[in-house]
C-alpha cells in the first residue's frame, strides 16, 4: 500500500509540472500518470463498489474514468467512507476525491473543488406502515431520524432543531435496518443514492417518500488538493467538453440521474 502511495504522489507531482511546463505528453510517454480516487463503495448509483468484481461503479466513476481518459492520465479507486474522504485528502492517502460531495463554503477553504457535475438534493425514506405525509424538515418534528454522516443536508437539518433526535450513520446499510426496526422514524440520504437503493431491493418494506421537498439541490464536484491547480485545470476542461459533446448526459442518464446544470 505504501508503495502504491509513493507512486500516486509521483504521478501527482509529475503531473502538475509536466502542465506547467507543456510537457505533459513527453512524460506521458516516460509513465502513464496514475491517480488515486477515495470514492464511497455503497453510494449507489453515485459510486459504489461491484462486490462481485472489486470495480468501482456509478455515475462518477464513469465521469472520472472518461475525464482521465481525455486529460491523459489514470485513475483508481479506494473505498473510503464519505465522512472520512476530506481527510484522507488533506493527508495525502488520496489525490481525489470521487463522490457525491457538494463544493460548501466549509469544504472550499480545505481543498479546492472541479466543475459542478450535476445537482443532487437530499431524499428521505420510511418503513411501508408509516402513513405520515413528511414534505419538508418541519414534518420531523418530535421525531428520531437518521441521516449519512459528513453530508451538508445533515448539518442543516442538525442545526434546525426540528426533530427530537438526529443520529448520523457512516454505513447506509445500517441507517437502512435502523428504519426498518423503527429505531429512527426516517432515513436520509441523497435522493438518487435512495432510489438506486430501492431499485435493487434494499429497502424492503420501506419506501421513498416522494412527498419530500429537498432543502437544497446543490451540485456535486471532484476535489483535489489547494495547489493543485493544474490538475483541476485538465478535469475542467474534460468536463466542459464531456458537456458540450453531451457525453455527460449520456453518462448521467445511463445511470438514471437528470442531467441539472450546476
Amino acid at each position: 500500500m505504501i508503495s502504491n502511495l509513493k507512486r500516486s504522489r509521483l504521478s501527482s507531482l509529475l503531473l502538475a509540472g509536466a502542465l506547467c511546463c507543456g510537457t505533459f505528453a513527453s512524460v506521458a510517454q516516460a509513465e502513464t500518470l496514475k491517480l488515486l480516487a477515495g470514492s464511497t463503495p455503497a453510494s449507489r448509483p453515485t459510486c459504489f463498489m461491484d462486490l462481485e468484481t472489486g470495480k468501482f461503479q456509478g455515475f462518477m466513476p464513469e465521469v472520472a474514468e472518461e475525464v482521465a481518459k481525455r486529460a491523459g492520465f489514470e485513475v483508481s479507486f479506494n473505498a473510503i467512507p464519505f465522512s472520512a474522504l476530506l481527510q484522507s485528502l488533506l493527508s495525502d492517502k488520496i489525490d481525489m476525491i470521487v463522490a457525491g460531495m457538494s463544493p460548501t463554503d466549509q469544504r472550499k477553504t480545505k481543498v479546492d473543488f472541479s466543475e459542478g457535475i450535476t445537482g443532487i438534493g437530499e431524499g428521505i425514506y420510511a418503513r411501508d406502515d408509516n402513513k405520515k405525509v413528511y414534505r419538508t424538515p418541519a414534518d420531523f418534528k418530535g421525531e428520531t431520524i437518521g441521516i449519512m454522516a459528513g453530508t451538508d443536508y445533515g448539518r442543516r437539518i442538525s442545526e434546525m432543531n426540528i426533530a427530537k433526535e438526529v443520529k448520523f450513520y457512516e454505513n447506509a446499510a445500517d441507517l437502512a435496518r435502523d428504519v426498518s426496526l423503527g429505531r429512527v422514524s426516517i432515513g436520509m440520504n441523497d435522493y438518487p443514492i435512495l432510489k438506486g437503493q430501492a431499485s435493487i431491493g434494499n429497502l424492503k418494506g420501506m419506501h421513498v417518500v416522494e412527498t419530500y421537498q429537498a432543502t437544497k439541490v446543490s451540485p456535486v464536484a471532484f476535489a483535489v488538493r489547494k495547489g493543485n491547480g493544474p490538475l483541476l485545470e485538465k478535469i475542467n476542461a474534460a468536463l466542459s467538453s464531456m458537456k458540450q459533446d453531451g457525453t455527460l448526459e449520456k453518462i448521467l442518464n445511463k445511470w438514471g440521474i437528470q442531467y441539472i446544470p450546476a
